[in-house]
């Protein structure tokens, strides 16, 4: 049975009823919610500029050592300890952010997407809710029967039927 596609781009894929992300699948009915969060993640320039500034300090120390003149390597010992302070420097104001799509099930938090295209991440949330509230609207099929999602819609269901058979004064 062919499924409304709500949303397809690399390799992750929703439908009403299943969200794919690579070779991973999850049931739209097990997902309890979806959110996005932000990762700073390192800088590959700045690693090399901190390994390089770590280099010129080992460089000094080691030098200094097995001439006896200590002051004569002073002045690289010092520019490795400023670049390795740059490199952290530049972490700071320039980290590469991550975005990441965690979905909660009943197993717990899974980060299904990771990525640094923001807009994608919030695209395929956005196609997750679209999923929910078209999932909300449908019966429960019979391999729901007895999940939390399918009792949670039968207690929905026996409410507004309460609410409607109630006299009203």
């Amino acid at each position: 049975m062919p499924q409304e596609l709500l949303f397809e781009q690399n390799d992750v894929r929703i439908t009403p009823h299943v969200a794919s992300f690579g070779s991973t699948s999850y049931q739209i009915s097990s997902i309890g919610s979806v959110h996005v969060g932000q990762r700073k993640k390192r800088h590959p320039v700045v690693v090399v500029v901190f390994l390089l500034g770590l280099g010129a300090l080992a460089t000094a120390i080691v030098a200094s050592r097995t001439t006896g003149l200590p002051d004569d390597y002073f002045p690289m010992a010092a520019i490795g300890v400023s670049v390795m302070v740059a490199a952290f420097l530049l972490q700071f104001v320039w980290p590469r952010h991550l975005y990441v799509l965690v979905l909660r099930t009943s197993s717990g938090d899974v980060d299904a997407l990771t990525s640094r295209k923001k807009q994608l991440v919030f695209n395929v949330r956005q196609a997750l809710e679209q999923a929910f509230m078209i999932r909300a609207g449908q019966p429960a099929s019979s391999a729901e029967l007895g999940s939390e999602a399918a009792i949670g819609r039968a207690l929905d269901v026996a409410a507004r039927a309460s609410r409607e058979t109630m006299p009203r004064y």
